[in-house]
């Protein structure tokens, strides 16, 4: 494992702390104005704070890295398929568990496509530049897979806190606690595909996928009544997650000597 160097070092911070400070003035003047509606605007928080600090320090050349180099790339096909419905199965298989797999009584939640996917992919498009694009590569500079995932995980976590606080931004009827438990095994997911990737669109797929399953599947609590379903998709996430690292301990574990940024 290498020390982070100074600049790695100031970039992560002033990354995380005008992420969560900015999100945090948008969600009390959402608080303010009595209109949720504004909160949403958190979302595109991330990218846009990736994008300010990018142009100041790299320039066009960092830009380009950041939005087309990372974007626009040869990926294999397992890899997008992985992004596209690694979560959605895994969710697929906790309701058809909680339905005792009687296929009969699976259903969807709603087959409303609009506006409901133009949201979901501009909120990934809004984080993922931000999270995997800019500061997952800065991590793993310094550190191994699993330690960059927890640390990216907790602070893509509580940057979702103060929309939690005025009763936005995730799931009703759910502990914050245990939405960070999720967000921590997300990011685990979507940054193990990123390290083989290098590819924030399957960041972005992978992150699409993900809110895809839990407005259509009847997964969260606040459509089921109970969290049941929810933390059956949790062991389950848990388990492949557990699989993939001792498997891959050897990549994913280890101190990478390879430059990310």
């Amino acid at each position: 494992m290498k020390i982070l160097n100074s600049k790695g070092k100031r970039e992560i911070i002033l990354f995380s702390v005008v992420v969560i400070a900015l999100s945090s003035v948008i969600c009390f003047s959402s608080y303010k104005l009595d209109d949720p509606n504004v909160s949403i605007l958190t979302v595109f928080v991330p990218s846009t704070i990736a994008l300010i600090i990018t142009a100041i320090t790299k320039g066009k050349k960092g830009l380009y890295e950041l939005f087309v180099k990372q974007t626009v790339k040869k990926t294999g096909l397992k890899w997008l398929l992985i992004s596209l419905i690694g979560i959605p199965v895994l969710a697929s298989l906790a309701v058809l568990t909680s339905l005792d797999f009687d296929i009969s009584r699976f259903d969807l939640r709603t087959t409303q496509l609009l506006p409901q996917i133009i949201i979901i992919v501009l909120i990934a498009i809004g984080e993922e530049y931000g999270w995997r694009g800019f500061l997952l590569p800065r991590l793993l500079d310094t550190f191994n897979l699993l330690y960059s995932s927890i640390i990216l995980g907790l602070i893509w976590g509580f940057w979702h806190f103060p929309a939690y606080l005025i009763g936005t931004g995730i799931p009703l009827q759910m502990n914050f606690i245990v939405f960070l438990l999720w967000v921590i095994l997300g990011t685990l997911f979507i940054s193990w595909i990123y390290y083989y990737t290098k590819s924030v669109l399957t960041s972005i797929l992978a992150h699409i996928s993900a809110n895809a399953a839990f407005n259509y599947l009847l997964i969260l609590p606040e459509f089921t009544g109970s969290m049941n379903t929810f933390w059956l998709f949790i062991l389950y996430l848990s388990v492949l997650m557990m699989m993939i690292f001792y498997i891959k301990r050897k990549d994913l574990l280890k101190g990478d000597n390879n430059k990310y940024y």
